[in-house]
């Protein structure tokens, strides 16, 4: 017996009469894990749904894969991916959604809040034979340990602009002195300098916001200071690196973790 049914906004045609329709059950959060309610959520075709208090919606859908977006004012839209068995309910999709900075930078997300990373102008110290380029200042607030840390960054740069300034994540240590050569022989000299010491890999995503990039570490960072910087300034070793660059790229955005 051919017999057709509405599912959702779809027509099904089965080979036999309709059974009740699948469900996907949609659940959208912001970065801190709370509920949020009146996000909507929206199908390739048809009406789109709002997630009530709980956060979570649900709604019939018929097999197949299906893109969907979740929305709501003042956050960082996202699309997620599903596929619909032939038998059966698919699994439920989960939405983690980002509060939309209001101006460029790096935005740490802790446990209830952003931290904006402050802006710190790189320093020089050099010799004929020796050069440091760090930092003097480091921030007072910190990020928490014990999982990958998350960033929003917000920039005017399209992604292969961006790519192309070569992002990187340093952890910093504190140099107060320094033995450096010169022409009359070794000598130490006071520096009081955060300085890179390694490199922390990174993941780096687009979002539907074009100038809103998430980034997350690909391990929890452990207690220390750190600090983004481009070109991989911090551990340039020629002391005219730091002139080479537009005054706005002379900076870093150092944060710690405890």
């Amino acid at each position: 017996e051919i017999s057709a049914c509405l599912v959702g906004s779809e027509m099904c045609i089965r080979d036999s009469a309709c059974t009740d329709p699948q469900s996907l059950s949609v659940n959208a959060t912001d970065a801190f894990g709370t509920a949020l309610e009146e996000v909507t959520i929206k199908l390739p075709t048809g009406e789109p749904y709002t997630t009530g208090k709980d956060g979570q919606v649900s709604f019939d859908v018929v097999p197949g894969k299906l893109e969907i977006m979740a929305g709501k004012e003042g956050f960082i839209p996202e699309f997620g991916t599903v596929t619909v068995p032939d038998e059966g309910n698919p699994d439920a999709l989960a939405f983690t959604l980002f509060f939309e900075p209001d101006s460029v930078g790096f935005y740490g997300v802790g446990n209830a809040d952003y931290m904006p990373l402050a802006t710190e102008a790189i320093k020089t110290v050099a010799t004929d034979k020796t050069t440091w380029h760090g930092l003097k200042n480091v921030p007072e607030k910190a990020l928490p340990s014990g999982q990958p840390q998350r960033f929003v960054f917000k920039s005017g740069l399209r992604a292969a602009e961006l790519k192309q300034q070569n992002l990187t994540l340093s952890k910093l240590k504190f140099i107060e002195e320094a033995e450096v050569v010169g022409v009359l022989g070794a000598t130490d000299v006071e520096l009081d300098l955060w300085v890179a010491d390694t490199d922390l890999a990174f993941d780096i995503k687009g979002t539907q916001a074009q100038d809103n990039y998430l980034i997350v570490t690909k391990a929890p960072l452990e207690p220390g200071f750190y600090a983004f910087h481009a070109q991989g300034i911090l551990k340039a070793t020629e002391a005219e690196s730091l002139d080479r660059l537009p005054k706005e790229m002379q900076v870093a955005f150092p944060f710690e973790v405890k």
